[in-house]
């Protein structure tokens, strides 16, 4: 008897000039760590974005650059949100993540604080309306506010209603929702690792969900057992968020150039965006916390290719 073979074909992202986007500035200290966790959105012609940069002082800021094409940037030369110097912002902002929701630009980050007993991770919330002013919103997530949360995602739209948001209480993604973005409940997870080694360890929400024909289209990091960041890709139902449609067994992006496997943190691909063009969607993500790079996907390959892999099928 011959062997079976999967017929499926293995689709990936197509890197954009194989080369990194932005690359930290050595000149200024508050970025010479690296530059990499990248919020982007993309309107009237305009590509705007926030990143995630790491200080000499080994504090986390968000840094803010714009582009007419999306792979061209000007950087500003100082940081546009700086830690509040709470306790809970202690250590630095880490990890943004953008919506535009009723002309408001809503920007999910982590606040990360670093004591000689505990590390303490937690899911903030950034209002503006012109990337100059910003109001911090604090979520309260009922049953688990002392647990260390973080890689918050929030729809694009209302569901119901209703915000809803994706995040991580290691190693699952669970699923809140809220009518005011203050209080959070509905605490469900919704993907767990899987026995697929690429993504065995841990996973995280990545870019903020995208509405497609076949439902919610989610792409979200996978760790290996030995630390490697991958981005894989799942469908959750339109009108029932929690529930998972379809999921691919292997990833769209695994690290496979210099820059994605030799950095400070080496091995790594962390996908935290994602803009819908004509015919592609094109990743923006941060590699070996270091630099930021981009990847380009068919639209119409990716979800024909998601319809294969049906979950519980």
């Amino acid at each position: 008897m011959k062997p079976k073979h999967n017929k499926t074909p293995r689709i990936h992202f197509t890197r954009i000039d194989g080369t990194p986007l932005i690359e930290p500035d050595l000149s200024l200290e508050w970025e010479v760590g690296g530059v990499f966790a990248p919020a982007v959105i993309h309107e009237n012609g305009v590509w705007k974005m926030l990143y995630r940069a790491y200080g000499k002082d080994m504090i986390s800021r968000l840094g803010y650059a714009e582009s007419s094409d999306g792979i061209k940037w000007q950087k500003d030369k100082i940081p546009r949100v700086l830690p509040d110097n709470t306790n809970i912002e202690h250590s630095g902002i880490e990890d943004p993540r953008i919506v535009n929701i009723d002309g408001r630009y809503l920007v999910t980050y982590t606040a990360f604080t670093l004591k000689i007993r505990y590390v303490r991770t937690r899911i903030r919330i950034l209002e503006t309306t012109d990337f100059h002013n910003f109001k911090r919103i604090t979520p309260s997530f009922r049953n688990h506010w002392r647990k260390n949360d973080k890689d918050g995602v929030l729809f694009p739209k209302k569901i119901d209603g209703l915000y809803c948001m994706l995040h991580r209480l290691e190693p699952n993604i669970q699923f809140s929702s809220s009518r005011d973005l203050r209080r959070w409940s509905r605490h469900t997870t919704v993907l767990c690792p899987s026995n697929h080694r690429w993504e065995s360890l841990k996973i995280g929400a990545g870019a903020p969900p995208i509405k497609t024909p076949i439902g919610w289209l989610i792409f979200y990091h996978g760790v290996s057992d030995t630390g490697k960041y991958s981005m894989g890709a799942a469908i959750l139902c339109s009108h029932a968020p929690t529930k998972v449609l379809y999921r691919l067994p292997f990833p769209l992006l695994s690290p496979d150039t210099e820059y994605e496997e030799d950095g400070v943190v080496p091995n790594v691909v962390f996908g935290t965006s994602v803009i819908e063009l004509v015919s592609d969607y094109c990743l923006y993500y941060g590699a070996c916390d270091r630099v930021i790079a981009a990847a380009l996907i068919n639209k119409s390959t990716l979800l024909k290719t998601l319809l294969q892999h049906p979950v519980g099928k």
